[in-house]
């Protein structure tokens, strides 16, 4: 079941932690989370059942350009609460035009926005022509197992 991408990137009462991550050596999506997440902080720090696990896949054009810890370029103005934003023009965006030659490829693919996607531990920073793929992969206790308990073995 899909997850309607507004309804992430605009619930500020909604929060993230990171299960997974994958750089995958796959033709059409490339970069794959698997999240964890609930609008009670709780629900994930004491492992509830009922929270959510989400995927979020990226295209193959992607570009993951790792957490903000790893670059120290701070955005100024970046102060949202929300899990997932999407940003038309940044200090990252600059940065791959001036210094990856983002202007000069891949053009006819649209325009590239820069994606930060926050949870617990970090934020993780991808910059991509087309919005990721969410999808809702259901509560975390929701194993699809049914257990029958019988009195006796005939």
């Amino acid at each position: 079941m899909a997850i309607d991408l507004n309804f992430l990137m605009t619930t500020e009462d909604y929060v993230l932690e990171t299960e997974s991550f994958q750089m995958k050596g796959v033709t059409y999506y490339p970069l794959e989370w698997t999240f964890f997440g609930a609008s009670d902080p709780t629900m994930l720090l004491t492992w509830d059942a009922e929270r959510d696990r989400i995927s979020i896949r990226f295209e193959q054009y992607a570009v993951f350009l790792g957490t903000i810890e790893d670059h120290s370029m701070h955005e100024d103005g970046l102060r949202n609460a929300c899990p997932i934003v999407k940003l038309k023009t940044s200090r990252f965006t600059r940065f791959a035009a001036e210094n990856m030659g983002t202007e000069r490829v891949n053009t006819y693919r649209g325009e590239l926005s820069h994606y930060v996607i926050r949870t617990f531990e970090q934020e993780f920073h991808v910059l991509a022509y087309e919005d990721p793929t969410v999808i809702d992969l259901g509560k975390v206790g929701d194993t699809g197992v049914v257990v029958e308990t019988t009195d006796e073995l005939s």
